[in-house]
């Protein structure tokens, strides 16, 4: 079931993230360096001001609005109030920083960074709303078409020679238009009214500490870009974000995939009060999100030269290089953490390690950051990323227990050692065969998938053996059940 499942999710999900890996190869050729690094500076910031001030009102929609059936749209009109007196508190700062900037190229980004902050506050909200209702149709439309349109303008805009301010024009256009055409008709209707005290004391209860948790992962994956802009420049930024979103990216979004498909069937299993059943189905979680997570980063690293040369433009390819491995590890223990021991915090109910974890990670990262880069560079802030998602693992591996007890991971880990082992070593006696990069690519990919099938069905993960000898068995006409 669990198989099944991701596969679903993976249909649903991966045509955004594949069109986010597109979105990387194009425009770190239509923009140099420079413009690369000012766009992701203005997308960083952009995200800790979204965390910050829109984040628990995202969570609050996601975690009460089926509890509010008996009064939607009440509840709904008191969300919209909050946000439209949050929006203009935002709007008003922002555009009183970009009119006091003194260097007109960065004052035009940030002028273009506050409606882009709002628009993409609102969508994200009208997810969790979309979400919450459990209509994966609507949510597949939004996400899957803002992708698609902010592509096709921001690219179109930066082969005009728009510069850093295409990118994030065609996100803002796309946020806008793909809002307009599939959830504005779901607002007709509702008003905003300020919600009464006692339910806004808890939705503030509720979604305020999940925020902090939130902000401090925003700190360990996006404030090495602001302090390399400090410390170095925009050069620097643009290939050190070139490099670290290609990994990033890629082993989230697998991750992300199967977490959506994975974690439900635990608490399902939890609520029902089949504790044992919860287990079970947590070790086979943890089996696969700990195997994708290391045979992703190794079959990343093998491949690497020739995934950098095929998506990221030349003149950030070097540099890529050079940070590669190092995050990849880093996107890899990063993944395990929240998709692994941090359930442990989430089906204990208890998020305050969460902030604590995180705040390890968060400090650890901008001591390492503020220490390295000056020595080392873009480099340094790699191995700064890599060190903070270690320590912010163990600590995570060690409160865990407290919360919930977790299955032990060291199986889980001696597992995906094998898997690992035979996709990395495959993937590479394929991507040697040929010298032409398209080809190599192909075969690398092609025999790394099979090693890590095979190395699965070596290791029977998650029951793997079993379901391929039922269908086999289906396939053949023969009875489905084993004896």
């Amino acid at each position: 079931m669990l198989l099944q499942h991701s596969a679903y999710y993976l249909l649903a999900r991966g045509l955004p993230g594949l069109v986010n890996v597109a979105a990387l190869a194009l425009f770190t050729r239509l923009l140099s360096p420079d413009e690369f690094g000012r766009y992701a500076l203005v997308v960083a910031g952009v995200g800790l001001a979204n965390v910050g001030v829109f984040q628990w009102l995202r969570l609050v929609v996601g975690r009460f609005l089926q509890a509010s059936q008996d009064d939607p749209e009440g509840f709904l009109a008191g969300i919209l109030s909050l946000f439209l007196t949050l929006a203009c508190a935002a709007t008003g700062l922002g555009l009183l920083l970009g009119l006091l900037w003194p260097d007109p190229v960065w004052q035009r980004l940030l002028l273009l960074a506050v409606p882009l902050l709002i628009a993409q506050a609102w969508f994200e909200l009208n997810l969790s709303r979309v979400q919450a209702e459990v209509n994966p149709g609507r949510y597949g439309k939004l996400l899957g078409s803002k992708s698609v349109l902010s592509l096709a303008v921001g690219g179109t805009l930066a082969w005009i020679g728009l510069g850093a301010s295409a990118p994030m024009l065609g996100l803002l256009v796309a946020h806008i238009a793909t809002f307009t055409l599939f959830a504005s008709a779901s607002w007709r209707g509702i008003s905003p009214r300020w919600p009464r005290a006692d339910l806004l004391r808890a939705q503030l209860h509720y979604g305020l500490p999940l925020t902090v948790t939130f902000a401090l992962a925003w700190v360990v994956s996006s404030s090495d870009r602001l302090l390399l802009g400090w410390l170095m420049d925009e050069r620097a930024v643009g290939v050190y974000a070139a490099g670290y979103d290609l990994p990033f990216q890629g082993i989230t979004l697998m991750l992300t995939i199967i977490n959506i498909a994975a974690y439900p069937l635990a608490v399902v299993a939890l609520e029902k009060g089949d504790v044992s059943r919860a287990r079970e189905q947590l070790s086979q979680n943890g089996e696969l999100v700990v195997s994708a997570a290391l045979t992703g980063a190794v079959g990343l690293v093998v491949l690497g030269p020739h995934i950098v040369t095929l998506l990221i433009g030349e003149g950030f390819r070097a540099e890529a290089l050079r940070i590669l491995p190092w995050v990849t590890a880093a996107s890899a223990l990063a993944g395990i953490k929240a998709y692994h021991f941090d359930i442990a915090f989430h089906l204990g109910r208890d998020s305050r390690w969460l902030v604590v974890t995180g705040g390890i990670a968060a400090v650890m990262n901008v001591v390492l950051n503020l220490v390295l880069i000056p020595a080392f560079g873009i480099v340094g802030a790699a191995w700064a990323t890599l060190a903070a998602f270690s320590a912010a693992a163990l600590a995570s591996a060690g409160f865990g227990p407290r919360a919930f007890a977790m299955p032990p991971v060291l199986p889980m880990v001696a597992k995906a050692c094998v898997i690992a082992s035979f996709a990395g070593s495959l993937a590479w006696a394929g991507a040697g065969l040929s010298g032409a990069t398209w080809i190599a690519f192909g075969l690398g990919l092609f025999f790394g998938a099979g090693g890590a099938l095979a190395g699965s069905l070596a290791v029977n993960l998650c029951g793997l053996q079993k379901a391929a000898v039922c269908q086999y068995r289906k396939w053949r006409g023969l009875p489905g059940r084993l004896g």
